[in-house]
């Protein structure tokens, strides 16, 4: 089976507090559904929203919407990925 590479767009973020007063920041990138998607009825393109990693959290800047988003991941002590970092690339459609 062909594994189609996802491409993520970056279409905005926000810093805000949690009910903790912990500071954080999620990134909302969007991706083209691939034919695995649509056949699970979905179409178009796809929002994601990600977490970003304390080390990384408030570090976004306006200029990086638009560009591409490349996550990072690390398997965590309950044996799931995890984001660990990420980078940001111009886009080239």
């Amino acid at each position: 089976m062909k594994m189609n590479k996802v491409r993520f767009q970056v279409l905005g973020y926000r810093n805000f507090t949690s009910k903790a007063n912990k500071p954080l920041t999620v990134i909302t990138v969007g991706s083209d559904c691939t034919p695995e998607d649509n056949t699970a009825g979905r179409f178009g393109v796809r929002a994601t929203d990600f977490f970003l990693p304390d080390d990384r959290v408030g570090t976004l800047k306006p200029d990086c919407v638009g560009m591409e988003f490349i996550p990072e991941y690390e398997i965590n002590g309950f044996g799931r990925p995890s984001l660990s970092g990420f980078q940001l690339a111009p886009w080239k459609a």
